[in-house]
């Protein structure tokens, strides 16, 4: 996850927070580590890993300090953040990527306070909308359209068409990732249309890799 709640967790299991830490401390050690985030966004990341019990702060020349607490709940592995990161990167350095932007703003605010449904929606709403932005740019946006009405086809649809179809002699979606994005669906639809569903944000986690996988397979295809 590209979060910053769980980049803050990350750097404590670290050792970073063992001294007092100013926010602009926080945000050059995340610079460093290759993400890039607003200083109203880490500030507030800041500020609820207090209100979980993870940080203490106070207040010293005017300005607030930050360091350990209790032990973060999870341990997030760091190259699993570096390479989704990697990919919203990829996303949004495309010529769509500004199409991407605020889909990227809310996935990181829904995983920054543990939104489990919002997560699950924008993580589909991500998936669908790159396949329908790889058949667009790619000339093939008649394939997506369903033949009786010329409506955009549903994401399983979409899905299996990415399985079968290639694009320069390779699939757009290897079958076995296609087959594997059941579970991210699911969730998705869920979130979007079960009223009685509650997902949850370790839910997702089970589920991130394949959904990883998929998007490395279709931003390829992007142009």
């Amino acid at each position: 996850m590209t979060s910053v709640i769980e980049l803050i967790k990350m750097l404590y299991v670290e050792g970073f927070f063992g001294t007092w830490r100013s926010m602009k401390e926080v945000k050059d050690k995340l610079t460093n580590k290759g993400f890039n985030f607003s200083d109203s966004l880490i500030s507030m990341s800041l500020m609820n890993a207090t209100k979980k019990g993870i940080l203490s702060k106070r207040k010293m020349a005017g300005k607030m300090e930050y360091s350990q607490r209790a032990p973060p709940e999870t341990k997030i592995k760091e190259d699993e953040i570096k390479d989704l990161n990697k990919i919203f990167s990829d996303l949004t350095a495309k010529s769509l990527g500004e199409r991407f932007q605020q889909d990227i703003k809310e996935l990181n605010i829904a995983f920054t306070y543990d939104c489990g449904n919002c997560a699950a929606f924008i993580l589909r709403k991500i998936l669908e909308k790159t396949i329908f932005y790889v058949f667009s740019t790619n000339g093939k946006t008649d394939l997506i359209k369903d033949k009786k009405d010329g409506s955009i086809l549903g994401l399983e649809a979409m899905i299996n068409l990415c399985a079968r179809e290639q694009i320069k002699g390779t699939h757009i979606l290897m079958p076995k990732t296609a087959r594997e994005l059941s579970g991210m669906k699911f969730l998705g639809d869920s979130s979007a249309h079960d009223y009685l569903a509650n997902v949850e944000v370790k839910d997702i986690n089970h589920q991130l890799s394949y959904w990883t996988m998929a998007i490395k397979e279709l931003i390829g295809n992007l142009k």
